[in-house]
């Protein structure tokens, strides 16, 4: 690292180079102000950032359009361990995406792929409307054996795979940009395919063998961009939509907590709480605790702010919790970027 490099804040990703978390990175932060260091696994980055004499941000997937939540982010907010403590949310972008099936050409069939190989308007429109297969995509993907990607990248292209591929092995990997090197690594001769970007394509030398494979045309994935809150107290990362002012519906806050096992309806009195003080929850998620069996720990997402002060209906219903909840945490608030 040079003398200039020194002086830059780092970001760490969930990589390889490529990756969608990598052009979330991008899009928050740039390069030129920041070094972007990827990561192999979304723990990784929330290591790198627990611990202060590594990165200042990172950026991890939480939550797609099509399928759900990320669990392995879920279950890392829930810190079951206590290995990230001082952890908070203080941002997050949505990035649109845009499946591609990346790979090798069959060597029986020219290496410059036509039009009619590609996943188009035309492919979609009849696969949505009738079952029947386009016979020259199929012929073009006969070669592939083996097919690489994230488990919420298969999950995103089911009725692709369902109509072109269906019983080709799949084998889950940590990124799609690493399945993309996956198959770059094996070489031309490979029977392998991946589902990622077409980025990650372009660098790794691959060609598109479909285009936009995704179930959903407005298929989204949010990540969220956290910091420590122990060594940078007041640091927001910087967004390229960051509004110049706040007010209730501006911001949004992540709350997890765990209950008695008894009485019952205890969850419903916890969600009260907030109706009572004119906050709107966008999301409720729960993982188990680990603690008891049937026992979870649940993350709400709620409209509003945390104050520095112990003014303001946040502050105000948060201390309502412990009246309630066998424990809650604050895991931060954020300036909300959802697309309007």
């Amino acid at each position: 690292m040079d003398g200039t490099d020194s002086h830059k804040l780092r970001v760490a990703f969930l990589g390889p180079v490529a990756s969608y978390s990598h052009q979330a990175a991008l899009a928050c932060f740039g390069d030129e102000k920041y070094i972007l260091e990827p990561q192999s696994q979304i723990k990784d980055a929330f290591a790198s950032v627990q611990a202060t004499d590594s990165c200042d941000f990172a950026v991890v997937p939480f939550e797609n359009s099509t399928y759900g939540t990320v669990v392995f982010t879920l279950d890392l907010l829930v810190d079951r361990e206590s290995k990230y403590p001082d952890l908070l949310v203080c941002g997050e972008y949505y990035l649109p995406v845009h499946h591609c099936l990346v790979g090798h050409p069959s060597r029986r069939r020219s290496a410059n792929l036509s039009q009619e190989h590609a996943w188009d308007d035309e492919n979609q429109m009849q696969a949505n409307c009738n079952p029947k297969r386009s016979s020259s995509l199929m012929k073009s993907l006969q070669h592939i054996s083996t097919i690489y990607s994230h488990p919420a990248a298969f999950g995103q292209c089911e009725h692709f795979l369902s109509l072109y591929l269906k019983g080709v092995e799949k084998q889950e990997v940590s990124s799609t940009s690493r399945a993309a090197e996956i198959v770059a690594e094996e070489g031309p001769s490979s029977r392998s395919a991946a589902i990622s970007s077409g980025l990650a394509a372009d660098i790794h030398g691959l060609k598109l063998l479909a285009e936009s494979i995704q179930d959903q045309d407005d298929n989204s994935t949010r990540f969220f961009v956290l910091k420590n809150g122990r060594s940078n107290p007041q640091g927001l990362s910087p967004s390229p939509h960051q509004p110049s002012h706040s007010n209730g519906d501006t911001w949004k806050t992540l709350i997890s907590f765990t209950l008695p096992q008894q009485p019952s309806g205890t969850l419903a009195e916890v969600l009260q709480i907030f109706k009572n003080h004119g906050l709107n929850l966008t999301s409720i998620n729960s993982r188990p605790s680990l603690e008891e069996k049937w026992h979870y720990v649940f993350l709400i997402e709620v409209q509003g702010r945390r104050e520095g002060s112990d003014g303001g209906v946040m502050n105000q219903a948060l201390k309502e919790l412990d009246t309630k909840t066998k424990g809650w945490k604050w895991l931060g608030s954020w300036i909300n970027q959802a697309p309007t």
